[in-house]
């Protein structure tokens, strides 16, 4: 079920999205958190009746992310004064727990020279019939004046906005800093030129950097570069992420020969080595194209080097005897040709944990049937 929806906008294409939804619906907007000089005697006005009269609030630069209340417009607001260690500010706020009657907008930190998005947003635990219509009637409008971005998790970007986009950098809660090409795509977008100039390089020299770091060559100082987020470990994140983004899967040939059982250097995120991460991606990417796509994977095991086997062979195909994509292991290997299968069965044969031992049984008695044993 649907909680949040994330898009970018310029003030008028704020106004436009909720004035349409201010035709349909008697709402108020409910600054969360406000700032005044500790001398003034009465808290300052955090509840507004349109979106005009907060919209430049909501789009000016901050330096923490504004947030607002959209409630019914007679429901009472209440707001109280939090204690600060400076005493020439007095800051008034809204507990978000005591108004569940309410669907939030909320904005992003401004981050220098990139353009943040905004998002609306429904706690689902709370919801109330009020808050639930005013949450699909704000999806509506925004979907409506906005463009969806192609190559992100659902983002859009308003009407207005996008005549400039060719000027803008986005930087998205989800999807990272990007710009957007003139075919509507999502492009990563990167501060550093070095790191930029390597993004737009060609699968092949992304690997071959790969190679270069399990050689040694680059990234000498794991740790040391990883806490000082060096060029060359940012460029080691795209070139390690480039395997995740594979659409063509005989690519797949070019990263197994990357295998090697004697190279234990960590992976880009840290959770895992670079050989693990490199098995979950390779596996990854080849079940988005369904049992196919696992068949096609099962094939190019032969391209494994021999001193890649324990940590690429074994490895995949113990990722694939997991909940998640046993079903298309098995629906894959059962249409794989003879020699993949023989391999398949050589590889489940070496394994002794006792584990995943009901499944590896129930592909050994597919694969004997299936070679005529």
């Amino acid at each position: 079920m649907q909680r949040s929806l994330h898009f970018f906008a310029s003030r008028q294409d704020l106004c436009n999205m909720f004035k349409a939804v201010e035709r349909e619906f008697s709402i108020q907007y409910c600054l969360t958190q406000a700032d005044q000089d500790a001398g003034m005697e009465t808290p300052p006005q955090m509840a507004f009746d349109t979106i005009e009269e907060i919209a430049d609030e909501l789009t000016a630069a901050h330096s923490i992310a504004p947030l607002c209340l959209i409630t019914p417009k007679m429901e009472a607001i209440k707001v109280y004064r939090r204690r600060l260690q400076r005493e020439d500010i007095a800051r008034y706020c809204v507990e978000l727990l005591e108004h569940t009657n309410a669907m939030q907008l909320r904005g992003m930190e401004k981050h220098k020279d990139l353009t943040c998005e905004f998002y609306v947003y429904l706690n689902r635990a709370q919801e109330t019939d009020f808050s639930a219509a005013l949450f699909q009637c704000a999806i509506r409008e925004i979907r409506r004046n906005c463009v969806r971005v192609k190559n992100t998790a659902p983002t859009y970007i308003g009407k207005e906005m996008y005549q400039e986009r060719e000027d803008r950098i986005f930087y998205g809660e989800r999807c990272g800093a990007f710009t957007v090409t003139a075919a509507n795509e999502a492009k990563e977008w990167y501060r550093r030129p070095k790191v930029r100039e390597f993004a737009d390089r060609s699968f092949t020299e992304k690997l071959s950097f790969l190679q270069r770091v399990f050689d040694g060559k680059e990234i000498k100082d794991y740790q040391k570069e990883r806490k000082n987020f060096s060029e060359d470990f940012e460029i080691y994140g795209i070139a390690e992420s480039a395997v995740w983004r594979i659409k063509d899967l005989s690519l797949l040939k070019e990263v197994f020969a990357l295998f090697d059982d004697d190279i234990k250097v960590p992976s880009f995120p840290g959770t895992s080595t670079a050989m693990e991460y490199l098995c979950e991606a390779s596996v990854y990417v080849a079940s988005l194209q369904k049992p196919d796509g696992v068949r096609i994977l099962l094939e190019q095991l032969h391209d494994v080097p021999e001193k890649g086997y324990h940590c690429g062979c074994e490895g995949m195909i113990r990722i694939l005897l997991k909940r998640n994509y046993f079903v298309q292991f098995k629906t894959g290997l059962a249409n794989a040709n003879r020699d993949t299968k023989e391999l398949v069965r050589k590889i489940l044969d070496g394994f002794t944990d006792q584990k995943m031992a009901g499944k590896r049984k129930e592909l050994g008695d597919m694969l004997q049937q299936d070679l005529g044993e």
